[in-house]
């Protein structure tokens, strides 16, 4: 005896569906986690103000959505900065999150111990492990290598400078670089208006063409003396784009580290490059040096940190890069004059300033002629 095919698909078809009426479906929870205070301040030797931000971490709802701990900033906080000689200083809100000390005569001293005190308007106070500035030696020299490789996409060529010191033998000592500066940037410009200055783009008959652009330097970077104790360091600290001819005016500093701090920048250079499968152990909670006075579990995220800092400006002169070089590897970098701002420099790229002005605080800075 033999089925017909519609009776075949007539039982399939109810099998299905009976199956299908059985699935329930399941609502999960959603994960919150409770925000955390995030803290993020630098005491240095230097005698400019201090700064201290504030925020919250955002909840997590899913996977694919957090909310920016950036975007729940602490304005409300009452902070300060005190020293073990019984000195302090207040820290006042000067845009959203962020703190900045308000006596000047509270400057960062080598050999003495700080501590910063952060009273939330929920009644939580919060205070860091008091923290000693050890020394830094002094930066000897700059050296500058110029890097002709570039990426149409991303980079032009660049100038790598790196910090030349000498690591004292007599202690274990950590490191860290910040740098910042001020490049070259070329627009196409625009004609000059009767009566203008002349233009100062040498190569081109426009107005507006030149400019210097800010450049930060944001990516961590830290050293032990474990492997060079006593020895020379040199070390790469900034990387200056060529996007046209033109003075480069380059800022380093050199700070100090205690161990800890060091420990705790390793750390966080270790989970945000880690790679690997979802099979490697999950990263461990980063510990900051900040804790809740009455509850020394809650601990906040970031770190108060104290160093002592050997600051050099430079202004380094490139000769020896051949304008054909430059306009090859960098034209795509030129803004179009159909683009947002027009041929103007400053319209066109953003944190300019005039190319004929000085940026602010190098007017002593050594003068570096690069061939």
């Amino acid at each position: 005896m033999t089925h017909k095919p519609g009776i075949k698909f007539l039982l399939a078809f109810l099998f299905l569906l009976f199956a299908f009426s059985c699935v329930r479906r399941i609502q999960p929870p959603i994960r919150e986690s409770t925000p955390r205070l995030v803290v993020e301040g630098l005491l240095t030797t230097d005698s400019t103000p201090y700064t201290v931000k504030l925020s919250y971490t955002g909840q997590l709802t899913n996977a694919s959505s957090r909310v920016d701990s950036n975007q729940n900033f602490i304005n409300d906080a009452t902070v300060f900065i005190k020293d073990d000689a019984g000195d302090s200083s207040l820290c006042t809100l000067i845009s959203p999150g962020t703190y900045q000390s308000t006596d000047i005569s509270f400057v960062g001293k080598v050999g003495s111990i700080y501590t910063l005190n952060i009273r939330l308007s929920n009644g939580k106070t919060y205070v860091s492990t008091p923290e000693k500035i050890d020394p830094v030696p002094a930066i000897d020299s700059i050296s500058i290598v110029y890097d002709s490789t570039y990426d149409y996409d991303t980079r032009p060529t660049q100038l790598i400078i790196s910090v030349n010191a000498h690591d004292p033998g007599n202690t274990q000592n950590f490191y860290r670089w910040m740098s910042l500066g001020w490049v070259p940037r070329k627009a196409w410009g625009n004609p000059c208006a009767f009566g203008s200055p002349p233009p100062t783009d040498p190569f081109q008959n426009a107005c507006g063409a030149l400019c210097l652009q800010y450049q930060g330097y944001n990516t961590l970077n830290v050293l032990s003396d474990q492997y060079i104790n006593g020895q020379e360091i040199i070390q790469p600290v900034f990387y200056s784009p060529v996007y046209w001819v033109g003075k480069h005016y380059i800022e380093v500093q050199q700070l100090s580290l205690n161990k800890d701090i060091y420990v705790f920048w390793q750390q966080y250079l270790q989970q945000t490059n880690r790679t690997g499968s979802i099979l490697d152990p999950l990263p461990s909670s980063l510990v900051g040096n900040i804790h809740n006075l009455s509850d020394s579990n809650d601990v906040a995220l970031g770190y108060f940190e104290v160093s002592d800092v050997m600051t050099k400006k430079i202004i380094i002169i490139p000769h020896s890069i051949p304008l054909y070089y430059i306009e090859s590897t960098a034209a795509q970098f030129i803004p179009s004059p159909a683009g947002p701002g027009g041929g103007d420099c400053h319209g066109s790229i953003p944190n300019t300033l005039d190319d004929n002005a000085f940026p602010p605080g190098w007017e002593n800075a050594e003068i570096i002629d690069f061939y």
